[in-house]
């Protein structure tokens, strides 16, 4: 489920070919809007530097990643006829912006790579989500990277753009739900991690879980696992690390701390940066931890759902979040934390 309650027909279908490359021409649409606002402090305990509206869009603006050192920021947005497609920002801060897909496709969670210069994300073909890359620049092919019956998500780089990370399995659900009751974490049981080598082409299975990255030194994934709570009444998600071998996963969080996920890496690899629904709240907030599980503080406490958070090696926290605006609509912001 999307954050507007996207729900796609899954069909079985048998295709003949592992990988192919598709030539068609993308849009590079120039896209202008107003300047990016910047505030102080919008909610009382919200102690950061400098809350920027990046994106101010009519358009639902959503999953963003990169932006580092003020450039290169990608995301989703919701076309007026429901389907989603992949947009860039060149620059973060000036208003100019690039489409980077078309069509009435569905296309969500990109990832930006610095190393090569290409987007991957996942798109659904006509039967299931499949994993796809692009490149950043303009009019360029897209290259599809799995090809199967089932359905692969949340894709990611290494930080060296040889290896795609990703999962399998069962439609992850666990976005950002609006509903009437406001924000709900829905689990997504038990999918597959898997690692693809665009060099040697190797495709193997490390282990279990969602949401997986890989970590800045590339030795390590953080993932989330989902669970009961202790009343064995609802789901919850907790945080994981493990070697990118598959071995050694070591629990960060509980379930007690409420429904943890979208784990990212802090640019040092010290701290993971997430979006957490505690018991007490009906929306997400930001949080950091560290990787030994200590220190856990929180960043967001407007009453407004914010997630998706990603960490520029700046000290940015670019994220998706509907404060200020009517439920679901949601733009992209960033703040910086404060030494």
């Amino acid at each position: 489920m999307t954050p507007l309650s996207l729900k796609p027909v899954f069909q079985t279908c048998t295709r003949l070919f592992s990988k192919i490359v598709l030539s068609v021409a993308l849009t590079s649409t120039l896209l202008v809007g107003c300047a990016p606002k910047t505030f102080q402090i919008t909610s009382e305990g919200e102690d950061f530097d400098a809350l920027t509206k990046i994106s101010d869009s009519e358009k639902p603006c959503l999953y963003p990643y990169g932006g580092d050192l003020g450039e290169n920021l990608v995301f989703v947005s919701r076309e007026d006829d429901g389907s989603y497609n992949l947009y860039m920002k060149e620059k973060v801060l000036p208003k100019a912006v690039v489409q980077k897909t078309s069509g009435k496709n569905v296309n969500l969670a990109p990832a930006f790579c610095n190393a090569n210069n290409r987007i991957v994300f996942q798109y659904f073909d006509k039967t299931n989500f499949d994993i796809y890359y692009i490149e950043a620049g303009k009019g360029k092919a897209i290259t599809q990277v799995t090809n199967t019956d089932e359905n692969e998500y949340n894709p990611s780089w290494s930080p060296d753009g040889n290896l795609i990370i990703f999962e399998k399995g069962a439609t992850p659900r666990t976005y950002a739900s609006a509903t009437s009751k406001g924000y709900e974490g829905v689990a997504v049981k038990k999918n597959q991690i898997w690692i693809k080598d665009l060099k040697t082409k190797e495709l193997k299975m490390i282990g279990e879980g969602s949401f997986p990255k890989i970590s800045p030194d590339g030795k390590n994934i953080t993932f989330v696992k989902y669970d009961l709570d202790k009343n064995k009444s609802k789901e919850m998600g907790t945080l994981w690390i493990m070697s990118i071998e598959g071995d050694s996963p070591r629990q960060i969080t509980d379930v007690s701390l409420g429904y943890a996920t979208n784990p990212n890496w802090s640019p040092d690899g010290k701290n993971l940066i997430f979006q957490l629904t505690k018991k007490n709240k009906i929306d997400a907030d930001i949080y950091v931890i560290d990787v030994n599980g200590e220190n856990l503080r929180q960043y967001t406490v407007n009453k407004s759902n914010d997630f998706a958070p990603y960490w520029s090696i700046d000290d940015f926290i670019y994220f998706s979040s509907d404060r200020g605006a009517k439920a679901s609509k949601y733009q992209i912001w960033r703040f910086k934390i404060k030494k």
